[in-house]
């Protein structure tokens, strides 16, 4: 019996669930919206929902130059990168979470995906959904291009 245990095991090992759901979770704060199978997603969301909870819990020090913060908000801030560091290896995608997706989250108390269900799959008859982070835009690739030009 499962009795307490959280967490479905989708046909994986706990190795490649992990693996499976790292890059998941970078490649949704990365792009914004991720299309998957509908129980991944809804996965997915609980480990998304913690990694923005540990920006947004940061608050105001995240606007705040590290000149200026206290040796206790130095060691917040660190704190917190490092647990959002363990799900999200790559550092590129880590200051987005933190620079971009965190601030527009600011003062709101969790919710901070949505999933849309699809259509099934054609080759296995699948459930599938989009998951994505409520109002976040990611920048374009021409805003990105245009920017290192000037």
């Amino acid at each position: 019996m499962r009795h307490r245990k959280a967490g479905r095991k989708l046909g994986r090992s706990s190795s490649h669930r992990k693996a499976m759901f790292r890059n998941m979770a970078m490649s949704l704060i990365e792009h914004g919206r991720i299309k998957t199978t509908l129980p991944k997603a809804k996965e997915l969301r609980r480990i998304v929902e913690k990694l923005v909870t540990w920006g947004t819990s940061l608050g105001d020090l995240l606007d705040k130059d590290p000149k200026d913060m206290t040796p206790e908000e130095r060691a917040k801030v660190v704190h917190h990168y490092r647990m959002a560091r363990r799900m999200v290896p790559r550092k590129d995608v880590l200051s987005i979470l933190f620079r971009e997706v965190a601030p527009l989250y600011k003062g709101r108390a969790g919710g901070y995906t949505r999933i849309v269900k699809g259509m099934t799959r054609h080759g296995d008859n699948a459930p599938t959904a989009i998951i994505e982070l409520i109002g976040y835009e990611p920048r374009q690739a021409e805003e990105v291009e245009e920017e290192g030009e000037e």
